[in-house]
């Protein structure tokens, strides 16, 4: 009788719910789910990444789409072998690179600064090597065996929030293993459990919303938990480890003849969304107090200013030089299409001042 009635319960809210929307809705977390797996046909695990892109992949989610090239990044199809004349830009970094909050590939900072710099005639193939959840330590290794293969003229290195993440972790491990690995993985999708019956049952969702609110109760099914005992500064090791990591990155590209440049970062708790963007950066740094990030990875900020100056790596300081509003982040670490847009103009107007001036002459313009 009690099966009974949970199936006429369920079976009357959906045809409730058909009257009202016209359409059959699965439930939220059914939903959520369905669209972590469109976007997890993106990812695959890596040997050597931990995850890592998956050439030639293109997925629809959340309002959003992303592909990588046959060559693994989010980038125009071009061929590995660099044309004749053209100046090759690579840009290293996570999700912030990546540009995850971008409506499609070419809405992204790093394809409107190829875009942006040919409308100036400058002849540049710019290549997004940025990965979600990579840190300096992926770069490094992602530079060394694939993004060299495509020979860049120039390397940008645009690195430090998702060091905060290894970073914060008790003990703090130098290879970035604890507190950082299993963390990308599941943030990427790998590893999720299966959805429980109740998790499909419409009448259940609704009874929740009636109880507890129509907050998103789907999403704690696949949220971690926020650890205790943050600690209120990453250890001074953990500076040193980025430094290290960042020192090796640069040391490679220069010896394969690419100019690099250091770019800094910000976090940046918006206004009327104090609460939900200290939650966001409490989730994916999770060791450390959400209220002292941003003044963490100004530390790292530091290093990269400090290795500038020791050369022969170039620094845009994009933390410091651009006046960020809030309007410009669609959340505390992400850009907005606006943000993009400026990251893009900014960025472009520094490499043309600094840096592309001296690759090729006039060989570098169309």
């Amino acid at each position: 009788m009690a099966v009974f009635l949970g199936v006429l319960l369920e079976i009357g809210t959906r045809v409730v719910d058909r009257l009202r929307s016209h359409r059959w809705s699965a439930t939220k977390a059914a939903e959520f789910d369905a669209e972590i797996h469109r976007v997890l046909t993106l990812y695959r695990r890596h040997p050597f990444l931990n995850t890592a892109p998956r050439a030639g992949a293109s997925a629809a989610a959340f309002g959003k789409r992303a592909s990588f090239n046959s060559q693994g990044y989010r980038s125009p199809e071009r061929p590995s072998i660099k044309p004749p004349g053209a100046t090759r830009i690579l840009c290293s970094g996570g999700s912030t690179t990546f540009d995850i909050s971008a409506a499609d590939d070419a809405a992204t900072w790093p394809w409107r600064i190829e875009t942006t710099l040919r409308s100036r005639g400058r002849n540049v193939e710019v290549f997004n090597a940025g990965f979600p959840g990579w840190t300096s330590l992926e770069n490094l290794i992602s530079l060394a065996i694939r993004d060299l293969d495509m020979a860049p003229d120039v390397v940008i290195l645009y690195q430090g929030i998702n060091d905060l993440q290894p970073a914060s972790h008790r003990p703090f491990d130098r290879q970035y293993e604890h507190g950082h690995a299993e963390i990308a993985a599941r943030a990427l999708g790998f590893g999720l459990r299966p959805l429980k019956w109740f998790d499909h049952s419409l009448f259940v969702e609704k009874s929740r919303e009636l109880l507890f609110g129509e907050e998103d109760q789907w999403r704690s099914l696949r949220s971690a938990p926020v650890a205790r005992g943050l600690i209120p500064e990453i250890p001074t090791e953990a500076v040193t480890t980025f430094k290290r990591n960042v020192r090796s990155y640069v040391s490679i590209a220069t010896a394969a003849g690419a100019k690099v440049v250091l770019v800094t970062q910000s976090i940046r708790v918006r206004g009327k969304s104090v609460d939900a963007d200290l939650d966001y950066l409490a989730h994916w740094i999770e060791g450390l107090e959400p209220t002292e990030a941003p003044e963490q990875l100004d530390r790292f900020n530091e290093v990269l200013r400090c290795l500038s100056l020791e050369g022969p790596a170039l620094l845009i300081d994009v933390a410091e030089e651009v006046p960020w509003e809030d309007g410009d982040f669609a959340d505390p670490m992400h850009f907005s299409a606006r943000g993009s847009e400026r990251m893009a103009t900014f960025m472009a107007d520094s490499l043309e001042r600094s840096v592309l001036s001296g690759i090729g002459g006039e060989s570098g313009r169309s």
